[in-house]
């Protein structure tokens, strides 16, 4: 999926909670892979990374287990590798 489909999409955890709505992508520039995932969130902690003064957190990209209505995130703990 582009990344560009990713904007603005809602985030769920796999535990069926609403984490937030995605902010912003970062890429590696080198390869273009996904890099970074920032969800904006009311939360002050997603998986324990704790959100910024603007509420948004940066989680890696690997914790995304899948892309649909709405982006689905795993813990990084129990990710799987990408």
């Amino acid at each position: 999926m582009l990344a560009s489909k990713l904007s603005d999409k809602q985030v769920m955890s796999t535990d069926g909670q609403q984490v937030g709505q995605v902010h912003n992508l970062t890429m590696a520039p080198d390869s273009g892979a996904l890099e970074t995932l920032v969800v904006e969130t009311d939360r002050n902690t997603i998986f324990g990374i704790e959100a910024d003064a603007d509420g948004r957190v940066q989680l890696p990209a690997t914790v995304i287990e899948a892309a649909r209505d709405q982006l689905i995130i795993t813990p990084p703990s129990t990710a799987p590798d990408q």
